[in-house]
């Protein structure tokens, strides 16, 4: 199915880029995931995807960095970018936002005055709901901003989406049905809040308790101060930091019943705690990456 998103740019899927790839797999089987089948990307990364109904979490790494530079496009190539960044650090790296229409949807982006770069068209090999093999067609607008470090963003349209919402990718243990939040750290506020006011518009933003956020329509964006970041997720601590520029920390993961997660994750023996809002992994269990489990109405 395609996700009904409300909102144009809703997020599809954060990006968690990792250094083992089989390693991170494992560990987040214990965080109570179901990941979909090992994948390929063309350019030497590796995937598996932790599927909702309406967005997903990408566990990327690299595979064969022979491959870097395959199907580059003006020089851009998806697998050297992820291998730059592993270069520097695990952890929450781009986020996708979910198009139905990229040449709409990035014309509109590049209209906005945000910086813009490649469209990158390209295909997978994937196993299609009945075990045959086909491949998965997708479409990419980069909007990258260097200056923001890695808060940067791309927008991505899966052109065969039955390959991709599958329900039978969706039964997780824990529970997880969705990503609610996806949470950055910036120095300052007004970085992010200008650049999502461009992405998402003026109505969608809003300053709660000091910090700033934007609903999507599918999931929000937050932006924290280091104070806030480090008050909100003292249970659980920070994730290795490795730059002051914004940068993803956490990702707020929408489960059926809390208690059933928790209890899954004591058994796994997943370190966690309580939050304000739910129950959290600590980063080391993720991939340099917060999960924050909680449960809503």
């Amino acid at each position: 199915m395609i996700p009904p998103n409300q909102h144009r740019l809703g997020i599809d899927h954060p990006v968690v880029s990792v250094r083992n790839h089989p390693d991170a797999v494992e560990k987040y089987v214990r965080l109570g995931f179901a990941p979909s089948p090992i994948s390929y990307h063309p350019w030497g990364s590796v995937l598996t995807l932790m599927m909702f109904e309406n967005n997903f979490i990408e566990l990327i790494g690299i595979d064969d960095p022979a491959k870097f530079g395959t199907g580059e496009v003006n020089g851009f190539c998806y697998g050297r970018t992820l291998g730059e960044f592993l270069a520097r650090s695990e952890g929450l790296g781009l986020l996708a936002l979910h198009s139905k229409d990229i040449e709409g949807d990035f014309a509109a982006v590049k209209a906005s005055g945000l910086p813009t770069q490649q469209r990158v068209d390209f295909r997978r090999k994937i196993a299609a709901p009945d075990g045959s093999p086909d491949e998965a067609v997708v479409s990419l607008g980069m909007i990258m901003d260097t200056a923001l470090g890695d808060a940067s963003n791309f927008l991505c349209q899966q052109h065969r989406p039955e390959f991709i919402w599958r329900k039978d990718w969706q039964n997780h243990p824990n529970g997880a049905n969705a990503v609610q939040e996806v949470v950055y750290v910036t120095p300052d506020l007004t970085l992010l809040e200008e650049r999502w006011m461009k992405l998402f518009g003026a109505a969608q933003m809003n300053r709660v308790d000091g910090h700033v956020e934007a609903d999507t329509g599918c999931g929000k964006v937050i932006a924290l101060t280091p104070e806030q970041a480090k008050e909100r997720f003292a249970a659980v601590g920070m994730p290795v930091a490795y730059t002051e520029k914004p940068h993803g920390i956490a990702l707020q993961v929408r489960v059926r019943d809390i208690t059933v997660t928790e209890r899954l994750l004591a058994e796994n023996g997943v370190s966690h705690a309580r939050t304000a809002k739910g129950v959290a992994v600590t980063p080391d269990s993720a991939g340099n990456t917060i999960i924050e489990f909680v449960q809503t109405a």
